[in-house]
């Protein structure tokens, strides 16, 4: 009797030897393998990429695409600390709703900003000397008609000699004077001065002036004024005097015009405007150049009456403004002035009577010369 195989004879593998039967295993493997290679590359390529491209690509997205723009988007909190973080899901920064404070005004830089804060100290300093001529004037009718005048509108009007003359501290002059400077009221009193008597700045690019040689009056280059120099150097030798000077006993001092002398602490004590074809006025903040010894403005075109802040200059010695248009009384105001030793008034316009503090320094003994 046959015996029989209890051993089933097993199905032949038909990949041959070595080769697994499970071959949805191994296509799931290889399924894995390359998902996860194609991850590992766009995470890198992700990460690679510019901060512009990326947010170009959001961009693409709510603009174009139909992904969310600015109409659905909360704004984004501005106010986050250093150590806040934004989510990196959100879109970018520039589709929110901007905050327009907290960006600058298109061209407004640091350097417009360091003027509006040196204009603010200029201000502060000069306005509180700040006085409004005695008589009518047209560039100043509005200010002498209004209730309540203000000085600080007054310094930035350029129609009017204090406006130009601040104009010129602030944006033009070289030396860049700060509000606590102790010259600064003498420069602007001389820079006043220069412009309220017709003065005309040959530097200046607004063109404020018309030809001084048709109208009268006088222009920088006269005496030097308006330079970058410190005021003391603000002067000029006469070309007139420098000729006459030849057969004259007069010293080379007395032959210069402009800011003839200062003292050991570069104050003003010597002013010498005569025969500069000046128009205009004297105005009050003369009473600033409080050093003043020698003030001389004779033979020139001004007008107006004499401003009683003459009478503040304490120190003041010789005063010559003979030879022009001032008018109305003199003011009574000199009886202070003890070291006052020459006055020349004659040859002007003037009514009324000699003001009687003159005479009282007659009587003393203390004024030499009156005419």
């Amino acid at each position: 009797m046959q015996s029989l195989n209890v051993e089933q004879e097993r199905p032949k593998n038909r990949h041959g030897p070595g080769h697994s039967h499970d071959t949805s295993s191994s296509s799931t493997k290889m399924y894995f393998v390359v998902c996860l290679a194609l991850f590992t590359m766009m995470g890198i390529i992700k990460m690679a990429m510019p901060v512009d491209d990326i947010n170009d690509e959001w961009a693409k997205v709510g603009a174009a695409s139909g992904g969310w723009g600015a109409e659905h988007n909360h704004p984004v909190n501005d106010n986050l600390g250093s150590g806040s973080s934004v989510n990196p899901n959100s879109p970018p920064k520039q589709y929110s709703t901007p905050a327009q404070t907290y960006y600058p005004l298109k061209g407004y830089s640091n350097s417009n900003i360091d003027i509006e804060l040196r204009s603010d100290d200029l201000i502060t300093a000069i306005a509180p000397i700040v006085a409004l001529p005695a008589q009518p004037r047209s560039e100043y009718k509005m200010y002498q008609e209004a209730a309540n005048f203000v000085p600080e509108d007054l310094l930035y009007d350029t129609n009017t000699p204090h406006g130009k003359a601040f104009d010129f501290i602030l944006n033009r002059d070289k030396r860049k004077l700060s509000g606590d400077d102790k010259h600064l009221f003498q420069r602007f009193v001389l820079t006043l001065i220069f412009y309220a008597m017709g003065g005309t700045d040959e530097n200046d690019p607004k063109a404020y002036h018309t030809s001084s040689s048709a109208r009268g009056g006088w222009d920088s280059d006269s005496v030097h004024f308006l330079t970058g120099l410190h005021e003391c150097h603000w002067v000029k030798k006469s070309l007139e005097d420098h000729f006459w000077g030849i057969l004259s006993i007069e010293s080379e001092s007395d032959q210069r015009v402009g800011v003839t002398k200062c003292n050991e602490d570069m104050e003003v004590t010597e002013l010498r405007l005569s025969d500069l074809n000046l128009v205009g006025f004297l105005p009050e903040e003369i009473k600033w150049l409080n050093t003043l010894e020698s003030l001389d403005m004779q033979n020139n075109h001004l007008a107006g009456p004499v401003p009683s802040a003459l009478g503040d200059l304490d120190e003041l010695r010789y005063l010559s403004l003979d030879g022009n248009n001032f008018s109305g009384s003199i003011p009574d105001v000199f009886s202070a002035l003890t070291y006052l030793e020459r006055v020349y008034l004659n040859f002007n316009e003037f009514n009324g009577v000699m003001p009687s503090s003159l005479c009282f320094l007659r009587e003393e003994g203390v004024l030499e010369d009156l005419w």
